[in-house]
């Protein structure tokens, strides 16, 4: 089982974890030993681990641990891809914990469940609103639970459904339906000024398969994560142009992330002064965030900077602002030679392993290093185009992006090798890339 890159939990053996599973809850360390014992055993995979997990999940406890383990455990042997959890994980749905109920739904959608009486038992489910029954719609989608539709349908017809319930039921009733008269809607709740409903919209044209809606994703105000998964989900392999968008320049624009191409939801009625916009690149809400850095590409950067070196250290900590710090350093021209070296160092410590691999900074700043010092660019580009040391694809696609001005320099010809290398990169997007540059230097 893959393991998350953001795992921060102290490491903990198989043996140990089973003990811990063993032991009495009033002889536990820790209320939240459980817990931790179960996160860690779905890294060792196997007969043991899922007949331990079984049992976790048939229990009846009410003792708190135990039901927040159990509710992991249902998740887990979902992740394992136990395929002979499902009748226990089931029993689940009848319990009167929502978050259990909840997490078995999910489990059994992801397991593919093709058991008719309980996608009948799913749907009964969506009458009452105290179930997350925006998770219970995916799950019947997931299993292809046609004959549920009508159930499905009939939520749409009830008075202030929650939109992220709507946004399901449209994108259930599409894909099950093969429709596509609902897509105008789903498109709409792109637009909406909730973040949390943006981000679910996006999941929603994912999972009714709308891939005309691709020009529209790309252009919402929600993490370049979400618009990531957009095309990773739904471009058909092995193919460079759908309607009128061609696939680089629908990567480009994500990775590039410029926030002149990105539709804002919001506005100022005067132009704030300098220091509240750069406290709005520390907020939660892209849409915010985006105009902000919109706000700021049209200023002089010589006025920029005072504000922004006052605040240096408290950018160099948060992980939001870092992202868009980078795009707004490479997006205006004209910054003193002292910032420079400043940007400079901040780039590369964005690429420093004290951060995460998956950090959404890591490709804005190989592109801001690139703009800024190509000589410590191209010092690193073996490093930036290795999968192994470098994971997260989006760097490796933002390296050869930053690399294709800089072909038809003779000084970096040996970088030639490691595109060639690159055209086998695991992910098809980054070897599609790799391929198409090597044609045009060919």
């Amino acid at each position: 089982m893959e393991v998350s890159p953001f795992d921060n939990l102290p490491p903990l053996s198989k043996e140990d974890a089973l003990s811990i599973l063993s032991t009495p809850i009033n002889q536990l360390y820790l209320s939240s030993d459980y817990y931790k014992a179960v996160f860690h055993l779905l890294k060792y995979p196997g007969h043991e681990t899922e007949k331990v997990l079984l049992e976790l999940v048939k229990s009846e406890s009410k003792e708190h641990p135990i039901v927040i383990a159990r509710r992991k455990a249902v998740e887990g042997l979902a992740r394992l891809k136990c395929i002979k959890a499902i009748p226990v994980i089931a029993q689940c749905l009848k319990s009167d914990d929502p978050y259990l109920v909840e997490n078995a739904a999910w489990a059994i959608g992801e397991l593919g469940c093709k058991d008719r009486k309980i996608h009948y038992e799913i749907s009964s489910l969506l009458s009452n609103p105290k179930q997350n029954r925006r998770v219970l719609v995916q799950s019947l989608l997931k299993m292809e639970a046609i004959s549920e539709l009508d159930r499905i349908r009939a939520l749409l017809e009830e008075k202030s459904l929650p939109v992220g319930v709507i946004g399901a039921s449209i994108a259930a009733i599409s894909r099950l339906c093969g429709q596509k008269k609902l897509y105008s809607e789903l498109e709409s709740h792109l637009s909406i000024v909730n973040q949390n409903d943006r981000q679910c919209a996006v999941q929603d044209v994912i999972d009714a398969g709308a891939i005309e809606l691709i020009p529209s994703v790309l252009v919402t105000p929600v993490a370049p994560f979400f618009r990531m998964r957009t095309l990773d989900s739904l471009w058909p392999v092995g193919v460079l142009r759908v309607n009128d968008l061609h696939l680089f320049k629908a990567l480009d624009q994500i990775i590039l992330d410029d926030p002149r191409d990105i539709k804002l939801l919001h506005s100022y009625e005067q132009t704030p002064d300098i220091k509240f916009l750069i406290d709005e690149l520390f907020g939660t809400d892209f849409s915010r965030c985006y105009l902000s850095l919109n706000t700021l590409i049209g200023m002089n950067p010589t006025e920029l900077w005072p504000f922004i070196w006052n605040q240096w250290e408290r950018l160099q900590k948060d992980y939001g602002a870092l992202y868009f710090l980078t795009i707004l350093f490479r997006t205006i021209s004209g910054w003193s030679d002292y910032a420079i070296s400043e940007i400079n160092e901040l780039s590369l410590s964005c690429l420093d392993d004290k951060w995460p691999h998956y950090m959404k900074f890591r490709p804005s700043a190989i592109l801001t290093l690139m703009h800024f010092n190509p000589h410590r660019f191209f010092d690193n580009i073996e490093l930036w185009l290795d999968p192994e040391k470098t994971p997260f694809w989006a760097c490796r696609y933002a390296s050869l992006i930053s690399i294709q001005p800089y072909l038809g320099d003779a000084s970096i010809k040996d970088t030639v090798k490691f595109i060639y290398k690159s055209c086998k990169d695991p992910n098809r997007f980054v070897s599609a890339r790799a391929s198409n540059i090597l044609c045009n230097i060919r």
